[in-house]
């Protein structure tokens, strides 16, 4: 019997403690390649390589492998190669399988790394499979679809591309996979994937679906309903779902069921985040719902706009509704109470600095005042946007990046994995892509996260004042006094997005109540603003004031504007006011807009789940939370 292990490394967070993504397309390939008697006869499987550990000290225990099989993408490809370097040391004739998102459909891996011995292209049951019994009988590896292989010193093979119809495919959780190592790591809280159906309808040029031209296909129900009880079962903590648009079937309602029933029997999953469908929102608001009610997703409905910009949206071959029906469903969510977020990505083709922002602030506009996240525009190799035609034809230029891991305990890489992440193109110059940055990152902090909420939406719906000015202009304004707080904050953050357009990797920031975890621009911003409060907000008070704010309504503003963030240990406040700014600014939220109302009255703000200290505000309040709803007080009273 030959020898197999397989490898998928992550690089989970450590906040005070140990998790780990079980490895689930490892198993998920083991488990197909198994369902073959040919496969069964000639082969041991021996492991899952999960945890990120030292590559000559895995090599090394590993038991004369004949076979070792990786699962590639962005976050462990440098990981990979390295790991397959050192075994090819320890075992020259080891064969050295790469597949998954991260490997191109070329031979350019092979050419770069003499250590890999076949490249595996698209999804990998069918190819797997196929490709263990071909090496056991000594079959031809022409015969093996989906692969691409060394021939000679100079010689390279790609195989026949055939897409797979089905997912009649073993589970890696039913079969049992994953059950030894749940019993022998009893000191690792486990995350895992939860995947319902496989492919997409949408052509995104930025994403490496569509490429696949694969049709969606559904997993049998009766498989999803038991794996979420071996979920909760074997206590997962979080559940991320694999699904490209869940809720676009009726069936995801009985999924989301099933979700919600072991969640309030047993406790478990904890929480969980789905890539909600672009379409059904009937059925996605159903299901955020449903979620709502056990506190199971802790980020909400995704509105996934990628760009306001009717060019990019035409350059990248998606549409977005009508303002108005976004403007609709958001006043839907929130006076429910519902959480949703949005996405935007930036560095797409036919983006300027002007729609960009003018982008990030219709969000606000239509009711989206929370959670939102803006992304680089990764350069996947499997994607439209990644092939040559499409980089030359929209000036497309990039860095190579190292990845970024906040939340992370100690070195979250030993060896350095990348990104290839757009930062010019021919409408959007290196400089205006940091300033656009720069721009997210002040919006996430003053108005997602509530910082100058209050005044930003009173001076746009009553004053007329465009949010774009408002955050355009504080940045100037930093620039103008840079020897204050908030401003030499600001440059911190602007000098790191500067770095990472150059391909230079990051500052790292510690808070020291919570130890050596690492935080974000965002997170350490916000941090430090707590930390001095009273001063933030002396340094903004002359920006804000050149608005012409009555002197009354702007210390109305600021007494409810300070008082209203969470802090740690604070489990009430209480103030007085001239004006009824909290009454204004939650019917602004479901998009109910009306004059501030003079109104005297004595004002209790209450956090219901206070942290009792600096590690657990960060962990529930800026990670969990992120800094969205959570960062506000929420049981607010007023008395006459």
């Amino acid at each position: 019997m030959k020898n197999v292990y397989f490898v998928q490394v992550d690089v989970s967070a450590t906040f005070n403690h140990q998790s780990a993504y079980l490895p689930y397309t490892a198993g998920v390939l083991a488990a197909a390649a198994w369902e073959s008697e040919i496969v069964k006869e000639n082969f041991a499987f021996k492991d899952f390589i999960f945890l990120r550990e030292d590559v000559a000290g895995v090599a090394a225990r590993l038991d004369n492998p004949c076979i070792v099989a990786f699962s590639c993408y962005s976050w462990n490809t440098e990981y990979n190669k390295a790991l397959a370097n050192e075994i090819k040391k320890l075992f020259p004739s080891c064969i050295n399988i790469f597949g998954g998102h991260n490997v191109p459909d070329d031979f350019t891996m092979l050419e770069e790394n003499g250590c890999i011995d076949f490249l595996c292209h698209g999804e990998g049951e069918d190819t797997v499979r196929i490709l263990f019994e071909a090496i056991a009988t000594g079959g031809s590896f022409d015969e093996v679809p989906n692969i691409s292989y060394r021939k000679s010193e100079t010689e390279y093979k790609r195989t026949e591309t055939v897409c797979q119809k089905t997912l009649d495919y073993p589970s890696p959780y039913l079969g049992g996979w994953f059950d030894r190592i749940v019993e022998e790591h009893p000191d690792i809280v486990f995350n895992t994937i939860l995947e319902t159906s496989r492919g997409c309808p949408n052509q995104c040029a930025y994403c490496d679906w569509g490429l696949l031209k694969s049709r969606v296909r559904l997993f049998p129900l009766e498989r999803i309903v038991a794996e979420v009880q071996w979920m909760a079962d074997h206590k997962i903590a979080f559940v991320w779902g694999a699904d490209a648009n869940f809720g676009m079937f009726d069936r995801d309602l009985e999924i989301a069921d099933a979700l919600v029933e072991v969640k309030k029997k047993t406790g478990y999953p904890e929480r969980m985040r789905m890539n909600y469908a672009k379409n059904n929102f009937e059925n996605v608001f159903a299901i955020v719902k449903k979620f709502k009610e056990c506190d199971f997703d802790r980020i909400g409905a995704t509105l996934s706009f990628q760009s306001m910009s009717p060019v990019v949206l035409k350059n990248i071959g998606r549409t977005n509704k009508d303002l108005d029906f976004y403007k609709n469903l958001l006043a839907k969510y929130n006076k429910e109470n519902m959480k949703a977020y949005s996405e935007l990505i930036l560095g797409m083709p036919g983006e300027t600095y002007e729609s960009f922002i003018k982008g990030i602030c219709t969000l606000f506009e239509i009711g989206l005042h929370f959670v939102y996240d803006v992304y680089a525009c990764v350069l996947l190799p499997n994607s439209r946007m990644g092939q040559k035609e499409y980089v030359e034809k929209h000036g497309l230029k990039t860095v190579k990046l190292e990845l970024e891991r906040p939340h992370y305990q100690g070195d979250a890489f030993m060896i350095p994995e990348y990104n290839q992440i757009v930062i010019e193109t021919n409408t959007m110059s290196r400089e205006m892509w940091v300033r656009s940055f720069t721009f997210a990152f002040i919006t996430k902090i003053f108005h997602a996260a509530g910082l100058l909420r209050a005044f930003d939406i009173y001076l746009h719906l009553e004053m007329n004042v465009p949010y774009e000015d408002f955050y355009d202009g504080i940045m100037d304004y930093f620039d103008a006094n840079p020897d204050l707080l908030a401003s030499k904050l600001f440059f911190e953050t602007r000098n790191n997005v500067n770095r990472r357009s150059l391909g230079q990797p990051s500052e790292k920031y510690f808070f020291e109540p919570c130890g050596d975890v690492v935080w974000d621009d965002n997170e350490i911003y916000y941090i430090n603003v707590l930390t001095h409060l009273d001063e933030f907000y002396d340094n903004v008070t002359p920006f804000i004031k050149s608005f012409g704010i009555k002197d009354d309504v702007f210390d109305d503003l600021m007494t409810y504007q300070k008082a209203v963030l969470r802090k740690p240990c604070e489990e009430q406040c209480e103030i007085d006011l001239k004006y009824d700014v909290h009454g204004f600014l939650t019917d602004a939220y479901v998009n109910d807009f009306h004059e501030l109302k003079a109104k005297e009255h004595h004002l209790v703000l209450r956090d219901s789940d206070t942290m009792p200290d600096w590690p657990a505000f960060g962990k529930i309040v800026i990670w969990y939370g992120r800094l969205g709803r959570a960062s506000y007080k929420d049981d607010i009273r007023a008395e006459e």
